[in-house]
């Protein structure tokens, strides 16, 4: 297979916007004056603010999908979390089904205004593809563009495969990494994601973690082995993440209780109360928030003093060894996280920086049902919400395995 070269971009062009019929149409004035860009005069934080979520107020119901997910005799197919492109333009679902769903938003909304005929139509995926197996992650390339078919990327793993580079345009297969493990054999990784700027794919394995380069798809080019490497941490690697203020750093969690740092070596680990679900770094790149199985509360760890917790964030359901996914604002003045009662809490992080533990501002059902996904959209007051779970025994629970976006803004 050919090397792969993936552009960096940094700038939207304005001059199309998405549609399901090849993804691009001409533009009109309304849209493009009403575009969200920042000026020279303008910081990105001051753009945000124009922005703002208003959570005082029940968020309105934009669109759904529920037909794809339907339950039947057979099986259950939960979703597993979403995650907005780089973008705004797109919405990633994973799914029990061994799919990977992607809705596009609606052209409606590329205003910013809520329009006057909510909800709108039931939202349909734009593109469809199908793993060879259950779905462990996945993540979009950093400068993923959807006016620039070539930066339209995002990679998948799953049971029993290698990893892939999907191409979010036209659903084909553009890549494939394989990682050998120590008796030179293709291993499953169980998370996935890009660093150093996309330049680079770090993926995690059962006391391992691998590396490629993105541009030569194949063999890994890095392993880093726990046993040699961070002797105090072990077990399956659950989440990457990359600091998005210094380039190479990354931060890894395992269902192991642990958490560790890496940078061209080994910095630091510590341990946690159980295994580790999620875990996110603050835009700024001094704080890392970390979410475990079975408790109602995520942690925020000072990275300028490793080990260090500065807040605890309490009083959300998810006492459950699902991942309940959360999710922070683009300036990070805001995480918001579902759980199993179907209830979204939003806690504020600024005004409680010296609390121990941070209750939530708001509390807010938009489900009868678990919500394990939840995403701000970062320049838009909009959320997207995944829910459903794994019920053994269904009597007296209103299944909803659905995708729901919400307007926040009123």
């Amino acid at each position: 297979m050919k090397n792969l070269i993936l552009p960096k971009i940094y700038i939207m062009d304005p001059e199309t916007i998405c549609t399901e019929e090849g993804r691009s149409i001409d533009n009109n004035a309304d849209v493009a004056q009403t575009k969200l860009t920042t000026t020279s005069e303008e910081t990105p934080n001051e753009t945000w603010r124009k922005l703002y979520y208003d959570f005082s107020k029940t968020p309105e119901l934009i669109c759904s999908a529920t037909e794809e997910y339907k339950s039947n005799e057979h099986t259950a197919n939960i979703t597993k979390g979403c995650q907005w492109s780089p973008d705004g333009t797109c919405l990633l679902v994973p799914a029990e089904d061994f799919r990977i769903r992607i809705y596009e938003l609606p052209v409606e909304l590329y205003t910013g205004k809520v329009p006057d005929n909510l909800p709108l139509q039931s939202l349909t995926p734009a593109l469809k593809i199908k793993e060879g197996g259950l779905v462990y992650d996945s993540c979009w390339y950093p400068f993923m563009n959807s006016w620039d078919p070539a930066t339209c990327y995002f990679l998948c793993t799953s049971q029993e495969t290698p990893v892939h580079l999907w191409n979010a345009f036209t659903g084909e297969l553009n890549a494939t990494y394989r990682a050998y493990n120590q008796v030179d054999e293709v291993e499953a990784a169980i998370s996935i994601q890009f660093v150093n700027s996309g330049n680079t794919i770090w993926s995690g394995f059962n006391g391992a973690l691998r590396s490629f380069d993105t541009n030569r798809p194949g063999r890994q080019i890095n392993n880093v082995s726990f046993k040699n490497d961070f002797p105090n941490v072990h077990g399956i690697v659950s989440c990457i993440r990359d600091n998005p203020m210094v380039p190479g750093l990354i931060a890894f969690g395992t269902y192991s209780k642990c958490i560790g740092l890496y940078k061209d070596g080994p910095l630091c680990s510590f341990k946690t109360d159980s295994g580790v679900t999620q875990i996110e770094f603050s835009p700024c790149g001094t704080k890392l928030y970390s979410a475990v199985r079975r408790s109602n509360e995520f942690l925020c760890w000072d990275l300028r003093n490793p080990g260090i917790i500065l807040n605890s964030f309490a009083k959300r359901e998810a006492d459950t060894n699902q991942r309940i996914q959360f999710s922070l604002s683009g300036d990070g003045e805001e995480i918001i996280s579902g759980g199993t009662n179907g209830i979204v809490n939003i806690w504020k992080t600024s005004q409680n920086a010296n609390c121990d533990d941070v209750s939530p501002e708001w509390s807010i059902r938009l489900s009868n049902d678990c919500i394990n996904g939840v995403n701000m959209h970062k320049t838009l007051p909009i959320i997207s919400t995944t829910s459903g779970q794994r019920i053994y025994d269904e009597i007296g629970i209103d299944r909803d395995n659905s995708v729901r976006l919400w307007y926040c803004n009123k």
